[in-house]
């Protein structure tokens, strides 16, 4: 029996509980939000990662919440103008300031549910943190551009040691015929 055939045997309560399970074992921020993109439930992670309690944010609209930290021009575009002509959005990243936990780069995911019992639509927001993923590509970058201008020193260092090398020893040489064919030797 899949996932589907079991939801349909639970009450809505037990489905509801079952979703909301779900939810709360993802490790990745997680909002639902009605069709006038209020918040219907926001998941342990989120709470957990920006900082809100379950109260603070159920019934809110999602560009309230702390102290509208989430009124951010891009997601607004999605969530009002995509959002509603299509079902889904994927890898939508946000770079924005969050008062208690400071810059952040986000991937967001989102997908429309349609609800046929009580014909309610619902918004499913995930939300991936991907800072520290970008400071490390950031480095990478850093580092290989710092190695190939690393590799490009040396080499010119190489071949200005070899040239050197090169001078001093027809300088030397030089000096060692100058010697032997000076008239003092003689």
């Amino acid at each position: 029996m899949g996932d589907k055939e079991r939801i349909k045997d639970l009450g809505i309560q037990d489905a509801v509980e079952y979703a909301e399970h779900i939810i709360n074992t993802v490790r990745e921020p997680v909002i639902i939000l009605d069709e006038h993109l209020r918040v219907v439930s926001a998941s342990r992670s989120f709470c957990q990662v920006f900082k809100v309690k379950p109260k603070q944010t159920e019934g809110k609209f999602i560009y309230e919440l702390g102290n509208h930290q989430w009124d951010i021009p891009r997601l607004r575009e999605f969530l009002e103008d995509i959002l509603p002509r299509t079902t889904s959005f994927d890898n939508f990243e946000v770079t924005h300031d969050f008062p208690d936990i400071g810059t952040r780069v986000m991937l967001l995911n989102a997908r429309r549910i349609y609800l046929e019992a009580n014909r309610e639509k619902l918004i499913l927001l995930a939300i991936e943190d991907i800072t520290e993923r970008k400071k490390i590509k950031e480095l990478e970058a850093k580092i290989k551009k710092l190695e190939t201008d690393l590799g490009k020193t040396s080499t010119k260092q190489v071949k200005k040691h070899k040239k050197c090398k090169s001078a001093r020893n027809g300088f030397y040489s030089s000096r060692v015929r100058t010697r032997r064919d000076s008239p003092r030797r003689r």
